[in-house]
């Protein structure tokens, strides 16, 4: 069973082992991390939590007592909207059928906030695997903001997704 821990320094080595190039790094974080994933990197997304409430939430999450995959939230709280990102599955772990369950324990985590009533997500619009798993948790898509980021010479596109508080629900079959 997936559950989800406290990121810490600790993990930083692990996680930053999970990618080999920019593009890997940018498809996880988005266009504002880069490759190398460093620790200065990662201290600056832990810091964000320690604000109150906080503004991000960063977790591991273990299965059979192996760490199998990363996940965060970070909060607008004046709006009450939360933004998914910055998952990852390790690359041994792929193929398991980890990122849903991880998925719904972060999704409980955001949701558990009444102040939540929106949570979004960006993934970048070639990346089917990672659409398929959140329309299983219920996300939708609102729309694609075209050529939105650039990787070397690429330019990839954004699909937007969002869940709102009165479509969730933790019991969402796999």
């Amino acid at each position: 069973m997936v559950h989800l821990l406290p990121f810490t320094p600790d993990h930083f080595p692990i996680l930053s082992g999970w990618f080999s190039s920019d593009a890997d790094v940018v498809q996880w974080g988005g266009p504002f991390v880069h490759f190398p994933l460093s620790d200065q990197q990662m201290t600056a997304m832990l810091d964000e939590g320690r604000s109150n409430p906080p503004a991000r939430l960063c977790w591991m999450a273990q299965d059979d007592g192996q760490l199998v995959g990363h996940v965060q939230i970070a909060f607008d709280w004046r709006n009450g909207n939360a933004t998914l990102g910055r998952v990852a599955i390790a690359p041994d772990a792929r193929g398991r059928g980890l990122a849903v369950p991880m998925l719904r324990v972060a999704l409980a985590s955001a949701f558990a906030f009444d102040a939540v009533e929106r949570l979004e997500l960006n993934v970048y619009a070639w990346n089917r695997p990672a659409i398929r798993s959140y329309e299983r948790l219920g996300f939708v898509t609102e729309g694609i903001r075209l050529s939105s980021v650039r990787v070397g010479d690429a330019r990839w596109d954004t699909a937007i997704m969002r869940m709102l508080r009165s479509e969730w629900t933790d019991s969402t079959p796999a």
